[in-house]
């Protein structure tokens, strides 16, 4: 995930753990660790993509090296000396580690969809050598669930006899994606979902769009900054506005129109989860308008939800909700994308 710093928002000046943005219970965890000089030798790090797992790991790998840890007052505002353990993002170590070529900070990432056993042992490998340098050996596996089984049991032997002043960093979507023998000898922290006031922002800054257009992306991105910068590059904001257009009209249209409406977005696969889960804002805020106005997801869009809200039932509302919930049920199930979209736009039309 990109930083803060990258997207604008924060002084180049600012380092480590400040960069880090709506994780303040799993950066407080992290800095507590640090502080009290009690850190495990292995972590995994769980949540969605594009929350700051990575950076995190950056953040931590170089608070445990910097040559000259600055006091951490997010964590301890109060506090009139707080701990300096907080990277100062300046030193050698430092921007070495931030131009990602520490030899004491290594990386094993995914190869295609897959981490093989021939990464972990090219790993084992070199963990059986002494670090180049004093401080601390960090070894950050991203998207650790993509380890098969072979590379996880593997991994496994390194966790129950982990090497001398090395800490491993595992980053996973969940733990269930892991073989619960790795994540025993682990300690967890969770990263959550990105408010949306921190989204909106970050998008704001960094890809030049309204505020308006950046919530409306930060809606639909579940939380994770990478998503909402995917939903930007497909044109997703000129696409939601022509999908506000035809779903507002739907039911005026003939048969053959409607029909039309279904080949194209079936012809548009990758982007069918996305747009049901915006039709589904959509139909939520078309139901709140008439009760709580200000609480409207597309609230740049808010006339036409009010002109369309005006002639809707509720109860044909959360009908078309349940409709198009089980759309997308239907598509993870692997349904037929063109009959499925016929079938939901005619059924919400005629509702």
């Amino acid at each position: 995930m990109p930083s803060a710093t990258d997207a604008g928002l924060i002084p180049r000046s600012v380092h480590g753990f400040d960069l880090i943005q709506g994780q303040q219970q799993a950066i407080g965890l992290l800095a507590t660790l640090l502080r009290n000089g009690h850190v495990p030798h292995a972590f995994v790090f769980t949540g969605i993509d594009g929350i700051g797992k990575q950076t995190a790991a950056r953040a931590f790998a170089m608070a445990c090296n910097c040559a000259n840890p600055q006091p951490f007052k997010t964590a301890w505002p109060d506090l009139p000396s707080p701990p300096a353990i907080n990277a100062c993002g300046q030193c050698r170590i430092c921007r070495r580690i931030l131009a990602d070529n520490h030899p004491d900070i290594l990386h094993v990432r995914p190869s295609g969809n897959l981490i093989r056993i021939a990464a972990i042992r090219e790993l084992i490998q070199q963990l059986m050598l002494k670090p180049y340098e004093q401080g601390k050996r960090i070894v950050i596996i991203a998207n650790a669930h993509a380890m098969n089984p072979e590379a996880g049991n593997a991994l496994l032997k390194v966790l129950e006899e982990p090497p001398a002043n090395t800490i491993l960093i595992l980053t996973a979507q969940q733990t269930t994606d892991l073989l619960p023998t790795i994540i025993s000898r682990c300690q967890q922290i969770r990263f959550v979902p990105l408010p949306r006031d921190v989204l909106v922002e970050l998008i704001a800054a960094n890809e030049n769009l309204s505020r308006e257009e950046a919530l409306s992306a930060a809606n639909l991105s579940g939380g994770s900054y990478t998503h909402a910068l995917r939903l930007i590059g497909e044109g997703w904001i000129p696409r939601r506005n022509w999908l506000a257009k035809e779903f507002s009209q739907l039911r005026a249209q003939p048969t053959v129109a409607i029909l039309a409406l279904a080949e194209k977005l079936a012809a548009r696969k990758a982007l069918l989860p996305d747009t049901l889960a915006w039709l589904l804002s959509w139909y939520r805020d078309l139901i709140v308008f008439p009760f709580q106005p200000q609480q409207v997801v597309n609230s740049d869009l808010q006339d036409q939800i009010e002109t369309t809200a005006a002639g809707a039932d509720q109860q044909t509302l959360i009908k078309g909700m349940r409709l198009i919930q089980k759309a997308l049920k239907d598509l993870q199930a692997n349904a037929n994308p063109r009959l499925t979209m016929e079938a939901l736009v005619l059924q919400l039309a005629a509702a």
